[in-house]
């Protein structure tokens, strides 16, 4: 229906073109050239590693879901990744793209959202095929001369194990469900998030993967200095 093409557009396709877009901004700006540059021997942030290791790994099941001609959880994967990116990756690391210097932590920045933008377009290539050509052709044939002349020439991407790290999945997938919770107690108590707290309690029936640096995350998002974790939230709730 028009409406389900609708929300797909405005959700997904516009998600997607507003990154791309923001990329190509600064990119141009700063003379970007990612054939400079190696990902591999870039240092990479906390961030940096955990989109790379989402990226390998939904390429990794698109290809599986394909193979067994699963087209819907296939495209749902791409499109909660597409969020993902958007929503926390590149919002959490603006500032990264920012000044004039082409500092080894903003290469890192540009090398990382270049090989995820350019991988997703030779993954989106079967399911949105104009919009992935256009991607790759402002992405890639400028700096690669001996690439592809069009993305549906290319290979389908493969999954590289080596940055895939299920662990600092998991623990990123418990930041966003504490920051996601943590704003709705902000809300809750209409206390808004450039107010600074002192500790924030985290109740969980399990053992949540945060370690120091996962840690650090939330609370810079949330704005608090302190978390605490306690087994019991029984004792915090009043009815």
């Amino acid at each position: 229906g028009a409406e389900a093409v609708s929300e797909v557009q405005r959700k997904f396709q516009g998600t997607l073109w507003n990154t791309y877009a923001f990329f190509t901004l600064y990119a141009e700006i700063d003379g970007y050239d990612p054939s400079k540059y190696d990902l591999k021997s870039c240092k990479l942030s906390l961030m940096d590693k955990w989109v790379l290791s989402e990226l390998n790994t939904i390429v990794k099941y698109v290809d599986e879901w394909l193979a067994a001609y699963d087209i819907t959880n296939s495209a749902r994967s791409i499109q909660d990744f597409v969020d993902m990116l958007s929503n926390w990756y590149v919002r959490r690391g603006r500032d990264r793209y920012w000044g004039s210097e082409m500092t080894e932590d903003k290469a890192a920045a540009y090398t990382t959202l270049y090989t995820v933008l350019t991988t997703l377009a030779k993954l989106l290539a079967p399911y949105t095929p104009f919009m992935a050509e256009m991607m790759y052709q402002n992405l890639v044939p400028a700096f690669y001369p001996d690439a592809p002349e069009s993305v549906h020439l290319c290979d389908f991407p493969a999954a590289d194990e080596s940055f895939i790290d299920p662990a600092l999945e998991a623990g990123m997938g418990d930041v966003l469900d504490v920051v996601a919770l943590g704003r709705a107690a902000r809300n809750a108590g209409n206390l808004k998030n450039r107010q600074p707290l002192a500790e924030m309690l985290v109740a969980s029936n399990r053992p949540l993967g945060l370690n120091e640096e996962l840690t650090a995350v939330a609370l810079d998002e949330l704005n608090v200095k302190k978390m605490t974790f306690v087994q019991d939230g029984a004792s915090l709730v009043k009815y």
